[in-house]
């Protein structure tokens, strides 16, 4: 690889070497003007999982490179121009910018393109995909920072663009211009901007986060009846009309790629389980295209796991007919897709039918982690699209035993592969980790600050830990979400703040665990957390809620109530508990430990997955 004279190393360095351009150009901008980068051939992509490891991509010929990633066009800008956007743009800002641009080359196939880039104002949402890209309106109160002519190179035939108006669509006039609206850099702790939630949604999202308490205990009444027709209620599966969807066969000579599809780029079990399965697609060889559907700043699309994937983040409305969809069958005309790996991602999953018509024999997988308790979430989209996917991938036996035994999917068809080989160090601690101090117990909470995972009922918890007399303790807190904001001003609020560390959502998990004397989970809803076994495996014992299948390996006497006031009256009992007794800390560590250990009798995730893929391939 070194002594190819036309190479990139991503995604650190945006490094573009041209023969045509003699020294290579290390600034961080877009392609220079007249660099022959579809030439290059080759590109390293280093993954950040058990170890470093590089992987060879060999670059279809419609694949040019833009800011150290791949891209679906070429860029026509001035040097002052590229300057300026590398100024301006933060490396967030510039992958999105990138996936923005593929989406819209993937819908304009051999067009030319005038890119408008633009950066929210305080407060503004993207505007990336949506049909409002197409108009000026969208730009309100954005600052413009550059623009440049992008040159759609996939192949294909242009499509009429529609809005959507009472019943019926309208004809949307071509300008040739794309406002990309990207969203600003936040401060931490400032609130994300990202939601496009409907009325209803906000009002109740504002109640939550002045009222999470009283809202908890309101919801948990709620869910009662929910939760006790989960186990019974059979999901109706999804009838579709096919007829109208063209069928056909992959890319002659394309490049081989397998689609997945993400909710976010974010921090989570379920995204860490993603970076890992993008990993190894790509190290067999499969070009990842990574679709997220959930509005979000990505702050994880910089990671080392998409330094070689198409990232097309998705902002709604895109605004099509019914089976229509031009920028799959783009996709379909440009590339051999082998298969079709879904996280979570309801926009990928309406779209199966369409690619299992569109390409007949393309493999279909699933992957499971939590089954919702109003309606059963992902899991239950799955179930009710089962003709169109050939196997579901559960992380735990009790998605396993519901999707078999209450929506009578075939055994055959479901791969219990937990994630137990995807932690922080790759091997599981000989002891628990030693108290590093003995005057002072260290609780931990990592995870998404987002209603899921309560974080205000954590911090209550320290609240009241703290007033505990004769008890010290000190809190490590890492994340980030839209709670963010409302957790710092509780903490400062009550007066915390000096024992309080905040750590970034980015910052290793390695690092938060081995400051933490305990680990807490204090979720309304899990499948079996990543975090947990990340912690048992750095020697963290966990109290977690009774959720999910967290009970598989957290023992009875760390288990607490989903409740939020028996949550703070058991959880308090146990952390006092620990802080007093070293031995029972060690013990509830040691069998827990015992517990995840029999789980090695399962193959694991990365193994499963890891075969998957090299079928895909064949």
């Amino acid at each position: 690889m070194g002594d190819d004279p036309c190479f990139t190393t991503l995604p650190n360095a945006p490094l573009t070497t041209c023969p045509s351009n003699g020294p290579a150009s290390r600034h961080p901008c877009l392609e220079r003007p007249g660099c022959g980068t579809r030439r290059c051939q080759s590109a390293h992509v280093v993954s950040s999982s058990h170890e470093k490891r590089k992987y060879l991509f060999t670059m279809s010929d419609i694949l040019s490179n833009v800011l150290g990633r791949p891209a679906l066009f070429t860029a026509d800008l001035s040097p002052e121009t590229a300057e300026r956007l590398s100024a301006a743009l933060s490396a967030r800002q510039q992958a999105l910018l990138v996936s923005a641009v593929n989406f819209h080359a993937l819908d304009n196939p051999g067009l030319a393109l005038r890119i408008v880039v633009h950066i929210a104002g305080a407060g503004g949402m993207a505007h990336l995909t949506d049909a409002g890209t197409r108009h000026t309106k969208v730009t309100t109160g954005a600052t413009k920072v550059g623009e440049f002519t992008a040159r759609s190179s996939v192949s294909g035939s242009p499509h009429p663009h529609y809005t959507h108006h009472r019943k019926g669509w309208l004809t949307d006039p071509e300008t040739g211009v794309r406002n990309i609206v990207l969203d600003a850099e936040r401060e931490p702790g400032a609130p994300s901007a990202n939601g496009r939630a409907s009325l209803y949604w906000r009002l109740r999202g504002g109640v939550e986060r002045r009222y999470p308490f009283e809202y908890d205990r309101i919801r948990q009444w709620l869910l009662r009846g929910r939760e006790s027709s989960l186990n019974s209620v059979v999901v109706d599966r999804r009838l579709v009309d096919v007829t109208g969807i063209p069928a056909g066969e992959p890319a002659a000579g394309g490049e081989s790629a397998v689609i997945f599809g993400v909710h976010w780029l974010e921090l989570g079990g379920a995204e860490r389980w993603a970076m890992e399965s993008i990993a190894l697609a790509t190290a067999k060889g499969l070009r990842p295209i990574v679709i997220t559907d959930v509005p979000s700043a990505h702050p994880w699309i910089t990671r080392a796991e998409l330094g070689g994937a198409i990232v097309l983040a998705l902002t709604h409305p895109i605004e099509q007919p019914e089976h229509s969809e031009p920028v799959l069958e783009a996709l379909a005309m440009n590339f051999d897709i082998r298969g079709v790996f879904v996280h979570h991602s309801r926009w990928v999953y309406d779209r199966l039918p369409w690619l299992r018509n569109r390409l007949p024999g393309i493999q279909v997988a699933s992957t499971h982690h939590i089954l919702e308790y109003n309606g059963g979430g992902y899991p239950a989209i799955g179930a009710a699209l089962d003709e169109f996917i050939d196997v579901h991938h559960v992380i735990s036996p009790q998605l396993e035993d519901w999707l078999v035994r209450v929506q009578g999917i075939p055994p055959d068809k479901i791969a219990l592969a937990p994630l137990i080989g995807l932690t922080t160090t790759g091997s599981v601690a000989v002891a628990a980790r030693p108290r590093a101090d003995e005057s002072v117990f260290t609780l931990g909470f990592i995870g998404r600050f987002a209603a899921q995972k309560r974080p205000y009922l954590f911090t209550k918890l320290v609240r009241e830990l703290h007033a505990i007399d004769g008890l010290s303790v000190r809190v490590v807190i890492q994340g980030g979400g839209e709670l963010e904001h409302f957790l710092r001003r509780d903490i400062d609020s009550h007066g915390l703040s000096g024992i309080v560390e905040w750590v970034a959502e980015g910052a290793p998990v390695s690092n938060t665990l081995a400051r933490v004397d305990c680990l807490v989970l204090s979720s309304q809803n899990e499948g079996l957390t990543l975090t947990t076994l990340e912690a048992l495996a750095a020697g963290v014992p966990v109290i977690s809620t009774d959720v999910g299948s967290q009970r598989t390996v957290i023992v009875p006497d760390a288990l607490v109530a989903r409740d939020p006031g028996r949550f703070l009256a058991e959880a308090s009992a146990i952390v006092v508990r620990m802080a007093e007794s070293e031995v029972y800390r060690v013990d509830v560590w040691r069998r827990e430990v015992a517990l995840a250990q029999e789980f090695t009798e399962y193959e694991s995730a990365h193994d499963w997955a890891g075969k998957l893929f090299e079928l895909w391939i064949k």
